[in-house]
């Protein structure tokens, strides 16, 4: 028997192999006269690797191949006793000879981890589509494995492409901004991104702007800061990120000065951030004339360790803090409260408590009553909302190429879901729950999330809303109502333009007509909501101007991927083809045979897939693995407030059932644990 080359003998001597049951490697190689090799594949194949189980056992068997004059190789010796056991047919595709990642396998393990599909969890739902692991072509550690060599193929290079990856989105899509900086050493330190669909999203919502820095999402310990708002559906948007190597003022200069440029130096009203003072520095610095109010939920969250163990116990306690702080509707209403429990719990000498007194107007609602937040945006909780999104795409300690992979699948998620949205409110009705008009109105006018909320106070003014006393002045009458949370609000209407101003100024706050003013429409017998009280970031419509850059070009946006639209079309139809026939083939074996048939006469008409697997990894990531690198990534990077982990759905359901703070396994008392116990050793 002869062959070809080396390559046909030895994958004549594996098949011969995985038929009988034993593994297989090259054994020697010498060269002849000419310069070519002559190729010995033994039995058996693996060598021997520290922390790994021995697999050679001396085995004898062995097939030795020549090549003659012709230049065809012939086997001139063969030696088949085995010193060992064979494989049982059930583990046939275990053996090493007999496992290699497909192109079909390197396809799902990309796609998956684009989707923040992690390694394992992609070899399940592989195993699941191949019909059995027999059937996957290799182990769960050899796609590990594969994968591992592609991390460490990019690890010197991952910034570089990083920047490279931006550069060519922009080569694409000219309103793609991003900037970054490096040190001395060449080492990235600071960047900076907004796509141009960001840039829009920011012109028309950009008023009210959350700024969390306390997100980790790479290996470097780079802070990964968002910048997120509310859109007209009243869901998170994203309109712009950064990574920061340090938290000092400098970085967030830099980061807030290059955020302006990006957004046209359109700076927004009102800024949400945590208690960082180097933040606080430079948004003072860079947005002086933004409102900048600090997240309660980070404030509040710090409360159980900053108070006495035994108030954590104290129902009671906690109840009248959560009513001060989130419920007080005034200045004077909070004071009171506040001075009350501090004076009844005894609280006078906590630094703490004294601490966020002081700094009450930029945290307590009660003293902002009167900004603009736009809707529901008056804690961070919207960019704990917006990071809770992207941690189940993004996760932890990846490469910034990996980063962006999996970003860039959540953006589109994201804005996906923006999509249905709109598509439901202009092409569906709200129900209407009364036969006012002026509540049919809302529903024409406003997105459907932000109707619910009209609806709710039209539906109070009916039930709730009962006018006091009516008093007539020269140019405004001022009325006193109650409603269902039991407080008199007072409502002027200036006569001369017949608008209305209340108390609890929740149209100040959100853009939506409080109850008490629908009553008063109701009674002035207005249908329509006037103009004045229509909010045009809350309406179907709001998104239909155009949006321009700070040079005046407009903001249009472009498609940033390697494959045409066309060719995703066509891409997406032949694959939605094949699966309709090999359900319908599959349901027979004459059927599967057939379909068999047809494709290795169709597979004759393409050339097969050279690509080297440097090639493969650059497909995946979109972009060259570059030789000459010019940006590195950091190195050594500490960086304060690293926040812990961002609570997930799990984790509100384990609250749910929680009934106080944790005790000590030890004396079971509140405040320490078992290392610190007083009790210990006792």
């Amino acid at each position: 028997m002869s062959f070809d080359n080396v390559e046909s003998a030895e994958e004549f001597y594996k098949s011969y192999a995985r038929a009988i049951g034993f593994d297989v490697r090259i054994g020697q190689q010498k060269l002849d006269d000419n310069g070519l090799k002559d190729d010995v594949p033994v039995d058996p194949s693996k060598k021997k690797v520290k922390h790994t189980r021995e697999t050679r056992c001396g085995c004898e068997a062995y097939i030795y191949v020549k090549r003659n004059s012709e230049g065809k190789y012939q086997i001139s010796a063969l030696y088949e006793d085995h010193n060992h056991d064979l494989v049982t047919p059930s583990k046939l595709h275990l053996l090493r000879s007999n496992r290699f990642v497909s192109e079909k396998t390197k396809t799902t393990l990309f796609n998956c981890n684009k989707a923040s599909i992690g390694t394992s969890q992609a070899y399940k739902l592989h195993h699941v589509g191949a019909g059995g692991f027999e059937y996957v072509g290799c182990t769960k550690k050899d796609l590990q494995n594969y994968y591992s060599d592609f991390r460490n193929k990019i690890k010197d290079a991952d910034a570089q492409m990083f920047i490279d990856q931006f550069g060519r989105l922009r080569e694409l899509d000219p309103g793609f901004f991003f900037e970054y900086e490096v040190n001395n050493d060449g080492r990235l330190v600071r960047m900076f991104w907004a796509d141009t669909t960001s840039r829009k999203n920011y012109a028309h919502f950009g008023d009210v702007v959350s700024f969390d820095s306390t997100y980790s999402t790479n290996q470097y310990d780079m802070k990964f800061t968002p910048f997120t708002g509310v859109n007209h559906h009243m869901q998170s948007i994203f309109f712009g990120a950064g990574f920061l190597a340090d938290e000092k003022i400098e970085s967030y200069v830099w980061l807030f000065e290059t955020f302006l440029r990006a957004v046209g130096r359109k700076a927004p009203g009102l800024i949400i951030i945590d208690e960082d003072a180097s933040m606080r520095a430079a948004i003072a610095s860079i947005l002086p004339n933004t409102a900048h109010r600090l997240c309660m939920w980070h404030i509040m969250k710090k409360l159980p360790e900053k108070i006495g163990p035994h108030l954590l116990e104290d129902e009671e306690f906690l109840k009248r803090v959560n009513s001060c702080v989130w419920g007080s509707e005034t200045i004077e209403e909070f004071e009171s409260q506040w001075i009350a429990i501090i004076s009844d719990y005894h609280l006078e000498n906590n630094e703490w408590l004294q601490g966020r007194y002081r700094i009450r107007e930029s945290w307590i609602p009660a003293y902002f009553k009167n900004i603009w937040l736009a809707g529901i945006l008056r804690t961070t909780s919207r960019s704990e909302s917006a990071n809770s999104f992207f941690n189940r795409f993004i996760g932890r300690k990846l490469a910034f190429v990996e980063f962006w992979l999996r970003f860039d699948t959540a953006l589109q998620c994201q804005r996906q879901e923006e999509l249905i949205h709109d598509n439901t409110t202009l092409h569906t009705n709200p129900t209407l729950f009364t036969t006012w008009e002026i509540e049919k109105h809302g529903g024409f006018v406003f997105t459907h999330e932000v109707f619910k909320k009209f609806q709710e106070e039209v539906l109070a003014a009916r039930e709730h809303c009962d006018v006091q006393t009516t008093t007539e002045l020269e140019d405004r009458t001022i009325v006193t109502m109650t409603d269902n949370y039991m407080r008199v609000r007072e409502v002027i209407c200036f006569t001369t333009d017949q608008a209305y101003k209340c108390s609890c100024m929740l149209f100040e706050s959100i853009g939506i007509p409080c109850r008490h003013i629908i009553r008063m429409f109701r009674s002035a017998k207005v249908n329509e909501l006037p103009v004045y009280y229509i909010t045009k970031r809350w309406m179907k419509t709001c998104k239909r101007d155009n949006a321009y850059d700070n040079e005046g070009n407009l903001l249009v946006e472009k498609a940033t991927s390697s494959v045409d639209a066309s060719m995703r079309r066509k891409m997406s139809n032949a694959h939605n083809k094949f699966e309709d026939i090999f359900r319908m083939a599959k349901t027979s074996p004459e059927g599967m045979d057939t379909l068999i048939e047809k494709l290795d006469s169709l597979s004759l008409l393409f050339q097969p897939n050279t690509r080297t697997r440097q090639e493969e990894q650059e497909n995946f990531i979109g972009c060259t693995i570059p030789d000459d690198v010019q940006v590195h990534p950091p190195n050594d990077i500490r960086s304060k407030g690293k926040c812990k982990r961002i609570l997930g759905h799990a984790d509100k359901n384990k609250r749910s059932k929680y009934t106080g703070p944790r005790k000590c396994t030890t004396c079971k008392n509140v405040g320490h644990d078992r290392r610190n116990c007083p009790n210990k050793g006792s």
